[in-house]
């Protein structure tokens, strides 16, 4: 009972910042609610013990289902966008992940926040993926969690409003997705029923079969990449089949993330939270001023528009960049592949590169300061 109140609190934090129209909103106001809870401790309604023993099932279902959420973004129009500016995308996305790396360094030399956790903030992973993952591997999810908030926030804040001065480009894209689900309240037919059964069915199992394999962040990249391959599979072999996947989806997986993150919101985590924020705010507008810079450089040499380049390569969130992008008449087609691009390209190769940090360069540092004490 006492879990089933912590949930309702928190969801009732997602559904007040949901006003916010942010796409990460129930993330957010889960997360808000459930830090406030663990921060105090509340003895009424039992909240202390359920704060203190939230299942670990919350996270990995929240894992999930944004994974799969992810790979059915991925279809065959994002591959041809992939295809015709592979180079400037992945030249722009290895650069972006540099620049993310120092800031990540710049985080961890003018805060106390050790050096995986820096990094974990300060990766353009997505502000959902990157906390759950930082939870994972035991780094500080306050830091991570802040620094990756405010990150999105800046972008959302900033970017659009500056975009919008400029005007539009004529160049919209009246496609944004061609993904092959139905987002109606319930399943239409048993077809649907069926497919989205087994595409349940084989993301769980690719995801077990990731945790056995000990691969990083398992759920959330075995559901992905079962998505991914049953959409394009599924595009190819069988057009007319569907799926059926809601609209609502998304917000519950941000709701058990947020709730499930916000538990182990501690007093200690907090207590550089300060230096965390000022420096979370510089790096974070340091890293969109460079990807702007670099995006600028990106469309004079190429045939994209300006405003295209800066919305896709900005580090904010999938559907705030789309809609600026049907906004501002650019390209949305390439805006969401590139966001979505990057998404998964952080999530495919950072998380390896975490773990060889932790158990080699982390390690030794620790062996080394042992024997000098």
């Amino acid at each position: 009972m006492p879990y089933i109140i912590y949930f309702i609190l928190c969801g009732l934090g997602g559904l007040l910042f949901s006003f916010t129209n942010l796409s990460i909103a129930w993330m957010i106001g889960a997360l808000v609610v459930g830090s406030l809870v663990a921060i105090f401790q509340p003895g009424f309604l039992d909240l202390k013990r359920a704060v203190n023993k939230v299942p670990k099932s919350w996270l990995w279902l929240g894992q999930g289902i944004l994974g799969i959420q992810l790979g059915l973004y991925i279809n065959m129009t994002l591959i041809e966008t992939l295809s015709n500016y592979w180079i400037i995308i992945l030249s722009v996305l290895v650069l972006s992940i540099i620049f993310a790396f120092i800031t990540g360094f710049f985080l961890f030399y003018f805060t106390k926040t050790d050096l995986l956790s820096s990094f974990i903030a300060t990766a353009p992973g997505g502000v959902a993926a990157m906390p759950a993952y930082a939870q994972e591997v035991d780094a500080n999810v306050a830091a991570v969690s802040v620094t990756q908030v405010l990150r999105v926030v800046l972008v959302i804040s900033t970017v659009p409003v500056l975009l919008s001065f400029n005007g539009g480009n004529g160049g919209a894209s009246e496609n944004i997705q061609s993904i092959t689900y139905e987002a109606t309240v319930l399943p239409l037919s048993f077809g649907q029923f069926g497919w989205t059964f087994l595409l349940l069915a084989l993301a769980l199992l690719f995801a077990f079969t990731s945790k056995k394999l000990k691969i990083p962040a398992p759920w959330l990249l075995g559901a992905m990449v079962t998505a991914a391959a049953f959409n394009l599979i599924s595009a190819q072999a069988l057009p007319a089949a569907t799926l059926w996947w809601p609209d609502w989806a998304l917000p519950v997986a941000q709701l058990f993330l947020g709730a499930s993150i916000g538990a182990k919101m501690q007093k200690d985590l907090f207590r550089d939270s300060k230096a965390v924020i000022i420096v979370g705010i510089i790096s974070s507008l340091a890293l969109i001023a460079a990807l702007a810079a670099l995006s600028i450089l990106v469309a004079s040499q190429t045939q994209l528009d300006m405003i295209t380049s800066i919305l896709a390569f900005s580090p904010g969130g999938v559907a705030e960049m789309a809609a600026t992008a049907v906004e501002l008449d650019a390209d949305s087609t390439f805006v969401v592949a590139v966001q979505v691009i990057r998404i998964m390209a952080v999530l495919l190769v950072l998380p390896p590169m975490f773990q060889l940090l932790r158990k080699y360069v982390l390690k030794e540092g620790k062996e080394n300061h042992v024997k000098s004490s």
